[in-house]
């Protein structure tokens, strides 16, 4: 019988037919079958209703079907069609055509599905793809000789255990778990026969295959075999409890395997290993009994790393010690030492010592590994707590035994930071003894930290003690002296102090000894000062600025009174007698504020935009009568502008450029730019609009004067992308061609291209994201082309802009811009090109360029 025939012969209330048959089937309806019922029916005890006979012809399966089948599976396919009936629901079967051309019976709609997605054909192709890489994975050891080292020859037998072992794999899951298990069993066969499974790089195959050569040369028996890898037992948990162990073992095996390859454990190993252990936490917590003690050690191992690369070292390791006390692990001596540090860092201070002192008789004996560690922890706690005398009884433990002397160094701290006087000369007494137990390999560092202890406290001639033993190679004593000697005693000594402190960012102090400079007649120089005030400034912070300010006008008004006394002295007549008095003070005399204190404070004071305090400062600064530079004049310039005193700002230009000789710079054009009303109003129109035209190009005109400013970097190209859209904005069309001549014949300036579209599409800011936006960028684009092309006809030349200069380019789009620019403009203005050339400034130099 044909298929299509047989196909005729199925009938069932649903008409739906697979897409891989629907067009083999025919259109007359198929004649009825007689059959009697099954008897299993009468054995379910289920009534067949009126039609069901009907029913039972149309839902019969086929001949194939019915030798094929299971009898269970078919029993309970039919229970579940005669349920079906009952309820009055359509039975839907699917049907699927095999590859020998075999009509089968699909379970139901899900394996349907899967069979119209191929999910079933994906997942074979999948299979196959990955035991063919496993055959030429296998293939290419064998060439290169990496099976034989291990006396595997038949590869066919390797590759058909993996087909098998992967075969059987439902879904991704269970294919990844079989191959980690695979892995593992291969890894156990490789330790089993001495191979250091950890040297395995997995993902450097050629490292991988060397190892494996190198250990094969050995002899079996001389092999060193590792220890197997730390791992939780993963069957005693349930099933969800055992995918957080599983991952918490993978990550264990991969990072002990880099750790016995040398590689150090990162911070990032670390964390994502506490992660990885949090989640895991509350599963083991359940039986800590099943953590090997190994597990404990490992993981122990890579949470203690070095705090300057793990922060939360300690935190770590103190959840961690408490876990293992609940397992009943015993700690080792090293584990219980950082469990106590762990204990005092988390606020447990009381407690933290009573358990150090507890281990003394254990941790602190001299015969102890951890002697050491345990007497210095004992020195930074007692220490730390302000009890002195434990604390030094600690040091002296260790001293005995000829260790670093550098362990002073907290005891000194705590020493120096008491208010009593006996402690502090403890604190003297313990840093010369560190001073002479290190002798020549006491460093830098070491009398950084002596010094920063004595300045924080306010022992600023203990601090300077210190400095001096470090600036030089003898002991010069400064106790007891009234004066200071004249190689330490000037400001060219303590300046060297002062620029030290300031570059270490130790503020307070740099401003210490700067107090004690004065106190001791010292005057300090003015720049040095000004370093101070310039980091203070730096810093941020509201007490600094403070400091800063007041420092500052401490200088100037030291500055203000000698410009007066001078003055004062000045309109004396006759000779001046000198005056012994009998009450000398020994403090000297505050730095007097130079034009960089003043340029300080103006810029600070502009980026706060504090423009009363300005204003003041420019008064105190004509009182000080000293000649003004560009950066003072750049400052007042912003702050006027920000506060909207354009006039005041253009007569304060005028005063200082024309007045007092004050040279401008690139910086202060870019100010005057700024102020004009086009940048800074949003409307203008009528007679306000003809103003501002003109004193845009009067500003043009006054930048031409001082072109000189501007070598040897040229003019900017954000000066000239302010002044080209300033024009714009005035809608000055001959002012824009007019400044694109003069760029390139005073500054050698030519737009790019970003600014040559900036002009043509009217903005400042191109945007790419809309449709009309990049179609009206396109037509710009065409034009610059069609424009270049016929320009290169004129001239014979054949050059695109791809293939042209930087600087050839820019000339295209200056011409190309002046070219647009006069078309748009009427012939009134077309006229009075020369005009405006006049009143920006450059109508000579354009004319003479055009003669040549």
């Amino acid at each position: 019988m044909s298929h299509r025939t047989f196909f005729r012969d199925i009938a069932c209330r649903n008409t739906f037919i697979c897409q891989s048959c629907q067009s083999t089937l025919g259109s007359s309806a198929p004649p009825p079958w007689a059959i009697r019922h099954s008897s299993r029916i009468a054995q379910l005890g289920v009534k067949p209703r009126p039609g069901a006979q009907n029913a039972q012809r149309k839902s019969s399966p086929t001949p194939s079907t019915q030798t094929d089948a299971d009898p269970s599976r078919a029993a309970a396919d039919l229970l579940k069609e005669l349920m079906q009936k009952r309820t009055d629901e359509p039975i839907i079967k699917f049907f699927e055509k095999g590859e020998s051309g075999q009509i089968e019976r699909l379970g139901d709609e899900d394996a349907f599905r899967e069979s119209m997605g191929g999910v079933d054909d994906l997942k074979k192709e999948l299979n196959q793809t990955f035991a063919a890489d496993m055959r030429r994975t296998l293939s290419r050891f064998q060439n290169e000789g990496g099976l034989g080292a291990l006396g595997i020859n038949d590869v066919d037998s390797i590759a058909k255990d993996f087909e098998d072992k992967l075969g059987n794999a439902r879904n991704p899951e269970d294919t990844l778990e079989s191959l980690n298990a695979y892995i593992k069993d291969l890894e156990s066969q490789f330790e089993a026969r001495g191979f250091d499974v950890s040297q395995f790089d997995y993902k450097n195959h050629a490292a991988t295959l060397g190892v494996i050569q190198a250990t094969a040369r050995v002899d079996p028996s001389q092999r060193k075999k590792q220890p197997p890898i730390p791992q939780i037992p993963e069957k005693v948990w349930s099933f969800n409890q055992r995918k957080r162990i599983v991952r918490l073992n993978t990550l264990l095996s991969r990072t002990t395997k880099e750790m016995r390859r040398g590689e150090d454990v990162t911070a990032k190993t670390a964390q994502t290993v506490w992660k990885t252990y949090g989640a895991a936490r509350q599963s083991l917590a359940k039986a800590w009994a099943h953590v090997p003690q190994d597990v404990w050690n490992l993981l122990w191992d890579i949470l203690s790393l070095d705090d300057a690369k793990n922060p939360s070292r300690l935190t770590y390791l103190s959840l961690l010690a408490r876990d293992m006390s609940e397992a009943k692990v015993a700690l080792s001596p090293s584990q219980q030492l950082v469990t106590v540090e762990a204990m005092f860092v988390d606020g447990w201070e009381a407690k933290a010592i009573d358990n150090w002192k507890r281990c003394m008789s254990t941790l602190g004996d001299s015969g102890a590994d951890t002697f050491k560690e345990f007497w210095e922890l004992g020195v930074r706690m007692f220490c730390q707590q302000g009890d002195l005398v434990q604390g030094e009884r600690a040091v002296n433990k260790l001293l005995e035994r000829q260790l670093d002397p550098r362990i002073l160094l907290p005891y000194i701290r705590s020493c120096a930071t008491n208010p009593n006087a006996e402690p502090r000369i403890k604190a003297w007494d313990a840093y010369r003894r560190m001073r002479d137990l290190l002798g020549s390999s006491m460093g830098l560092e070491d009398y950084d930290q002596v010094i920063s202890f004595f300045l924080t406290t306010g022992q600023t001639e203990y601090a300077l003690q210190a400095f001096v033993d470090m600036m030089s190679s003898s002991t010069v004593e400064l106790s007891g002296r009234d004066r200071l000697p004249s190689q330490i005693g000037n400001k060219f000594f303590f300046g060297k102090w002062l620029k030290r402190l300031i570059g270490a960012g130790d503020l307070d102090g740099a401003h210490s000894v700067f107090e004690f400079m004065r106190f001791k007649g010292i005057e300090a120089a003015s720049i040095q000062v000004n370093g101070l005030i310039g980091a203070w400034q730096r810093s941020g912070g509201a007490d600094n600025l403070e400091k800063a300010d007041k420092l500052a006008w401490q200088m100037i008004d030291a500055r203000v009174e000698f410009v007066e006394n001078r003055r004062r002295l000045s309109t004396m007549e006759g000779p001046v007698r000198t005056v012994e008095v009998s009450v000398k003070s020994h403090t000297a005399a505050m730095p007097k504020a130079t034009l960089e204190t003043f340029s300080l404070l103006a810029e600070n004071y502009r980026l706060r935009s504090l423009h009363a305090d300005l204003a003041k400062l420019w008064d105190a600064f004509r009182g000080a009568e000293i000649s003004p530079d560009a950066f003072m004049m750049n400052q007042l310039l912003e702050s006027h502008s920000q506060n909207g005193n354009i006039s005041e700002a253009r007569q304060l230009y005028q005063t200082l450029v024309y007045d007092r000789q004050v040279k401008p710079d690139p910086y202060t054009f870019m100010a005057l730019w700024k102020m004009l009303g086009a940048n800074r109003l949003h409307n203008i129109a009528g007679d306000e609009l003809v103003n501002e035209t003109r004193i845009t190009r009067e500003t043009f005109a006054e930048m031409v004067r001082f072109a000189s400013v501007f070598k040897p970097d040229g003019l900017d190209g954000q000066i000239a992308r302010k002044i080209l859209h300033t024009f714009r904005r005035l809608k000055d069309k001959i002012g824009i061609v007019v400044a694109l001549q003069a760029f390139k014949a005073v500054f050698d300036f030519t737009p790019p291209e970003v600014l040559a579209l900036e002009m043509m599409m009217e903005t400042t800011s191109l945007a790419w994201e809309t449709t009309q936006a990049r179609q009206k960028l396109r037509l710009i684009k065409r034009k610059i082309d069609s424009h270049v092309e016929t320009r290169q006809k004129s001239i014979g030349g054949t050059l695109t802009l791809d293939e042209m200069s930087l600087k050839q380019r820019g000339e295209e789009y200056s011409s190309y811009l002046q070219t647009a620019y006069m078309q748009e403009a009427d012939e009134l203005a077309k006229g009075q090109v020369s005009m405006v050339a006049k009143e920006m400034g450059v109508y000579d130099m354009l004319a003479r360029k055009g003669r040549g």
